[in-house]
């Protein structure tokens, strides 16, 4: 018995050694077969053969649904003009996904997965005809065993996909989950990206589709997953750090206690330290490791991004590697310290700090780069290289779109872009019932235990302005809900990063509303500055008792271009009617400007959104131009000053009030106008490159009160020497040398003016020439005397001629 129980063993490990190095997945990404029909109103189709009477096109995976009609000429393209109303039948279709391939050969212990990384949303699965699950999230990876299901030969998979429009009305939904236009409530029930029944940013584009990749993956019998990779403690003078490191390994039972696992950290090439202990538990944990000799990780500007190979590893007690689990992770620690504001005596926090030290936040806000998320992938690298380019350090991935892949997160573990994370909830009340939380549950469960080692994530944030509407519908009643008794919020969310990620701080909602804000004896230390969308020197901006902003923006139009491309010719021209007075009410938008605000329906956000770009022209200017291309310029101007203005004010306050910016927002994921810097084909707008300018580590600025800032956001002092001339006499104004703590913010001087015109600020700082300028005075402006100042770019240039522009200022 001895003898056979030892060669099974033998056995059993040389199958796995065999089955690990002759793996090989099955990619199921590329054409499909896409057979569609309008949902039946008795009710969908849940099992095959089909029925009902269908049409079919060739589909591509990851991709959508209605893209596949668009590429068969059966849709036109839905970026132009109103074409994109063309879509809307299509959310009432049931579609069938097709696709065969060859039974791999299966060793030992192996087992087959069929993996989905995006199915939206509501689906049923089946394998040769037979069902093996269903489907209802489209956040979210879905695995399904089908070891025991495959036939020699050829295997058919298909994806039996109905309609959310018309599942949301068997969905019951509280009175409070209504809070948003487009679909609203219809989608709240579904987990589901919420711009996608229409947004103030995003089209009515409900769509469907397998939307990220599918593969037949073979796993082996020992298999390791659920890591992480804590870092407890991190001493930066020392170069010591502590490790707590925890995962799970799954293997045949007869495993336990006849092998070990492996733990190292490497870099470079070179062991920085490992150390080994029995497998004799299926979840293990290796608790206060030290490591010494290492580089932290740090935020950019703060620092280097060095990575670190992690490598959990169960050995053979013969030496072979039966599983092995690598990762990057960085040594570094960052929290979170938040108090509300109260009093002089307890003025409030809304502080990170990376490896003990604090960090001023320079971030925008991320939206879905493409309405249509099948696109997603051709466009996150590009969007990535903006960010870093504008030297941000953090990115805000809001709540009403998706969580991004891997890719997103490499790129920012490596230029050091910190990442808050929204969970996917934002602008409603969602259900509070037990289904709909253990939906939320799972999900975040997922998204965690796949992203907590993640050297760049820097917070998890329950939802996107949830807080606030309680109070949207139901006015003075809506005051009486205090959203924390919000279930999803406080307690489902809460309640997975509490247990899974330990090493990152929870934020409820954003802007939170605690207890004591929600009653009225504390302020939010965060918030949303979108109130009075004025003049944008208005008390409303420039005395918030925030210490942090996570959204803040202006309107700035995209340039002829942009605009040519995404309208017909005939409404290129953005008024019907134009009679010279109030331009909130006697500019007429045409119906392609007000779907391009982004309006759902047209008519109701496009015309409030549009016209507050006329209105702050007007606030300006004295006037709105009525010629296009002025207006373009105009509008681009005040867009950059407004963005410059915002970042300057804060950096100047830094630690002393303010602690961060995240303005609204890099790119559109959609042709629209928008608050964006840069439209959804990726030319910029003049603010982008004025942001780049202001957002460097270290600035010189000028304050509307007069005084004159250095700050300085690297971890050593600096200094220089700066000189402020008047732009249009040439006049010497200010001129000093100084010199700047490591992290700091410093008045250096002062400066007066009387009337309007533009400050030119020239330093040096570590023998690099840099420039700024300041637009003094106050409004209305002469339209052609800011020509003159600030370059008459008539708006049909390209981001290279804007470029110049700024880099000339």
């Amino acid at each position: 018995m001895r003898i056979a129980w030892h060669s099974a063993v033998l056995g059993l490990a040389l199958a796995v050694m065999v089955c690990k190095v002759g793996r090989s997945d099955i990619n199921l990404n590329g054409e499909w077969r896409l057979d569609y029909f309008p949902q039946p109103d008795e009710g969908a189709v849940r099992a095959l053969p089909l029925d009902v009477a269908f049409r079919t096109v060739r589909a591509t995976v990851p991709g959508n649904c209605e893209l596949d009609l668009m590429r068969a000429g059966l849709l036109p393209e839905p970026e132009k003009g109103l074409n994109v109303r063309a879509y809307w039948p299509c959310e009432g279709y049931q579609w069938l996904y097709t696709r065969t391939f060859v039974k791999p050969e299966l060793a030992g212990g192996q087992r087959a997965v069929l993996r989905f990384d995006g199915v939206d949303s509501l689906a049923d699965i089946f394998l040769n005809g037979a069902s093996i699950g269903e489907t209802a999230n489209m956040f979210v990876p879905h695995e399904f065993d089908v070891t025991r299901r495959l036939r020699e030969g050829t295997n058919t998979v298909q994806v039996l996909l109905r309609s959310v429009r018309r599942e949301a009305q068997d969905a019951t939904v509280g009175v409070l989950g209504h809070a948003l236009g487009g679909a609203g409530a219809d989608g709240e029930s579904f987990r589901k990206a919420g711009h996608m029944g229409g947004w103030d940013i995003f089209p009515r584009l409900f769509v469907s589709g397998l939307w990220r990749g599918v593969e037949l993956e073979i796993r082996q019998a020992v298999r390791i997953d659920q890591t992480s990779w804590l870092v407890q403690k991190l001493d930066v003078e020392k170069r010591t750090a502590q490790l707590h490191v925890t995962c799970r390994v799954q293997a045949p039972f007869r495993w336990l206690d006849r092998a070990d696992v492996r733990l190292s950290v490497w870099r470079g090439g070179k062991l920085v330290s490992s150390r080994t202990q029995p497998f004799d538990r299926h979840h293990l944990c290796a608790a206060y490791w030290l490591l010494s000799g290492i580089e932290p990780w740090w935020p950019k500007g703060m620092g280097g991004q060095p990575l670190y190979d992690a490598k959990i590893e169960v050995v053979a007690r013969d030496g072979s590697v039966l599983a092995e689990k690598p990762e990057k992770i960085g040594m570094r620690t960052v929290w979170l310290e938040r108090d509300d504001v109260y009093s002089k005596e307890r003025p409030g926090r809304f502080l990170f700090k990376v490896n003990g030290e604090p960090c001023y936040i320079r971030g925008s806000n991320w939206v879905p780069v493409d309405a249509m998320h099948g696109r997603d992938r051709e466009r996150l690298l590009p969007t990535l290289e903006m960010f870093d380019d504008l030297n941000c350090n953090m990115v805000r991935v809001w709540g009403g779109g998706v969580y991004e892949p891997d890719e997103f997160f490499d790129f920012c573990d490596a230029h050091g872009i910190m990442v808050w994370q929204d969970f996917m909830s934002a602008c409603s009340v969602f259900p509070q019932g037990d289904d709909f939380a253990k939906a939320l549950s799972d999900e975040a469960k997922s998204v965690v235990m796949r992203l907590r080692n993640r050297a760049s994530l820097a917070l998890w944030c329950g939802n996107n302005e949830n807080d606030k509407a309680f109070g949207w519908l139901l006015g003075e009643l809506g005051a009486r809900y205090d959203p924390n008794d919000d279930r999803s919020s406080r307690k489902t969310l809460a309640a997975v990063v509490w247990e899974f990620d330990p090493g990152h701080a929870y934020l409820p909602s954003s802007p939170y509303l605690s207890p004591d804000v929600h009653a009225k004896k504390a302020e939010a230390a965060e918030a949303h500055l979108w109130g009075a969308r004025e003049y944008y020197k208005v008390p409303y901006y420039t005395n918030s008792v925030a210490h942090f902003v996570s959204e803040m923006g202006y309107h700035g139009c995209p340039c002829r271009k942009s605009l040519e491309r995404m309208m017909t010719k005939e409404c290129v021209y953005p008024w019907t009617k134009v009679t010279g007075n109030d331009p909130r009410k006697d500019y007429h938008w045409n119906d392609e400007w007000l779907m391009k605000a982004s309006d759902p329906r047209v008519g109701t956000f496009g015309k409030y959104r549009n016209s507050l770009m006329t209105n702050q022209l007007k606030l300006m200017f004295g006037s709105v131009p009525t010629d296009l291309d002025d207006f373009i310029f105009a509008s681009q101007v005040l867009q950059s000053e407004a963005m410059k203005t915002f970042v300057e004010l804060f950096r100047s306050q830094k630690f002393a009030g303010k602690s961060g910016l995240i303005w609204w927002n890099v790119r559109d994921g959609w042709p629209q106008v928008s608050d964006a810097v840069v439209d959804y084909w990726g030319e910029r707008k003049r603010a982008y490159y004025v942001l780049r300018n202001v957002q460097q580590d270290q600035l010189v600025m000028v304050r509307d009160d007069g005084r004159v800032f250095a700050v300085n956001d690297t971890r050593r002092p600096v200094g220089g020497r700066v000189k402020i001339t008047d732009r249009e006499s040439g006049k010497l104004v200010f001129e000093a040398e100084y010199a700047v703590p490591a992290n700091a913010s410093k008045e250096i001087g002062g400066v007066a003016w009387s009337g309007q015109g533009v400050f030119d600020i020239a330093y040096e700082q570590d023998g690099v020439s840099r420039k700024n300028w300041f637009l003094y005075g106050e409004p209305p402006f002469e339209l052609g005397k800011l020509k003159k100042w600030m370059g008459a770019d008539d708006g049909r240039s390209t981001g290279a001629g804007r470029e110049k522009w700024a880099m000339s200022q």
